[in-house]
């Protein structure tokens, strides 16, 4: 049998070794004689025989396993043990169809430092606890979580992730110490930032169809398996924080092909979408929609020298804008005044010196608050997405005259045939010129037949951009179908 039964039959063992790390997410090899006897029961001798001034640094767990014998009523009662036992770090992972409530957890910490949690419902008392009572809160990951209340202030907060949340009412984050943000792809309404003075690192990645008040799915199905979890911590670059392989007692079942595990059976527990990794780098946030993770490579890249006298895809003196075949016009979601949220979105960012804009054609909220543009006079780094190239690029070349110390631009191009529609943002830049003098590198990911890119490099060269400074990621996918 696996490492349960082992730690199993000697309790003792595992309370005296006093690991800091306890991670009790069961995985199963798919063999019904490998099915976790009494795993409760353990977990509770675990935690009443540990030695009371031993620490437990780290819990990972799932909110409920039928197989594994416990339920939520267990996994909350667990982690408040871990909270009275200073836990640093918790990360619990839920099921997309029966919703964490953590109604009976009490979150009252001064050490708890990370907060990782998905498929849960954080209440107005969480919030306000995280908020006053969790001092030495630094890191929040929150994934497919629905938020039932107004809004989160920590002074102590430094990373702050929001990957496909709901948020069924107004919502808003104050925190003066916060470095990075990710907020991906939020449902009914884009969350409002206030006080963000420290910010380093910002990601922004909307899509209007989730915005409105008629959304109320939490999550796609197609997404994700019945629970969530990042099974795969060989993924994450995680060992500063606990997560580490090392250091954890690790309650839970091997899934070891040596000993017969059929890969085409689908017995592991979990899905394919882990918490962002410990170590951020522009390009690392993920989506759904082909943007990000790998505009940095130099796969398939080119000088734009390369390929400007291509015979089939060559500069013809126009912008090459598609048009004929093309839906553009119309926003991608619903209408201006259905999209929810988001109001001053772009002032609460103007500090960072690296931010990604990245959104599909037709986008409503980025459009809407380029008219309160501030100045990023800290800005280095630039991404952004097709929600920028409409109207001979208004939004980009605003983009960039409110942007002046740019270093380096990466855009991202996806040409959307028959499905979403370019919306002309509600801004008019000061004529076609911008002065970005720092500039060194402009970086354009688009498909082999996307002619936009010889449009975007002779206006970059207009503006004092030579060729040698323009690169160009050819993917493969010429269009986006939706």
């Amino acid at each position: 049998m696996g490492r349960v039964a082992a730690l199993a039959r000697s309790p003792a063992q595992a309370v005296e070794a006093s690991a800091p790390c306890v991670d009790l997410r069961v995985r199963y090899s798919g063999r019904e004689d490998d099915l976790p006897e009494e795993f409760r029961d353990f977990v509770h001798r675990l935690f009443l025989l540990r030695d009371v001034s031993a620490a437990v640094d780290t819990l990972l767990l799932r909110s409920s396993d039928e197989d594994a014998g416990f339920d939520e009523n267990d996994s909350n009662m667990w982690i408040r043990t871990a909270i009275n036992r200073s836990a640093r770090v918790i990360h619990l992972a839920g099921h997309r169809k029966d919703i964490a409530l953590l109604d009976r957890v009490p979150f009252v910490s001064g050490h708890l430092k990370i907060l990782k949690l998905s498929y849960a419902r954080i209440d107005g008392r969480i919030l306000q606890q995280l908020s006053s009572s969790c001092t030495s809160l630094e890191e929040l990951d929150l994934k497919d979580y629905m938020f039932t209340s107004h809004e989160i202030v920590s002074a102590s907060l430094k990373t702050l992730i929001m990957v496909k949340c709901t948020f069924n009412l107004d919502f808003f984050v104050t925190a003066p110490n916060l470095v990075l943000l990710r907020l991906i792809t939020p449902s009914i309404r884009v969350p409002s930032f206030k006080n963000f003075g420290s910010l380093v690192t910002g990601t922004i990645i909307l899509d209007d169809s989730f915005l409105s008040d008629d959304f109320e799915q939490i999550s796609d199905k197609d997404d994700c398996d019945e629970t969530t979890d990042d099974d795969d911590d060989s993924d994450n670059d995680m060992s500063d924080d606990g997560f580490g392989n090392n250091s954890c007692d690790d309650v839970e079942e091997n899934t070891d092909e040596e000993d017969g595990y059929d890969k085409s059976k689908n017995y592991k527990v979990g899905y394919g979408h882990s918490f962002p990794k410990k170590t951020y780098r522009h390009g690392g946030s993920k989506d759904n929609y082909g943007y990000g993770s790998d505009i940095d490579s130099d796969d398939n890249t080119y000088e734009y020298s390369e390929i400007a006298n291509d015979a089939k895809y060559g500069y013809k003196g126009i912008g090459q804008i598609p048009s004929k075949g093309n839906n553009y016009g119309e926003n991608s979601g619903g209408s201006d005044t259905k999209i929810l949220g988001g109001r001053h979105i772009l002032e609460s960012l103007s500090t960072a010196t690296s931010l990604e804009f990245l959104s599909d054609a037709g986008e409503v909220v980025l459009s809407r608050e380029l008219e309160r543009c501030p100045t990023f006079s800290n800005l280095k780094t630039l991404s952004l997405g097709e929600w920028c190239m409409a109207a001979d690029f208004d939004a980009l070349i605003f983009l960039l005259q409110h942007s002046l110390n740019i270093e380096r631009l990466f855009l991202q191009l996806k040409l959307n045939f028959n499905t979403r529609k370019a919306l002309k943002p509600g801004i008019t830049p000061m004529g076609r010129l911008f002065t970005c003098k720092d500039l060194r590198m402009v970086k354009i990911k688009c498909s082999k037949e996307d002619a936009r890119v010889h449009t975007l490099a002779h206006m970059f060269r207009e503006n004092g951009v030579p060729f040698e400074k323009i690169y160009v990621r050819r993917s493969g996918n010429a269009y986006i179908h939706g």
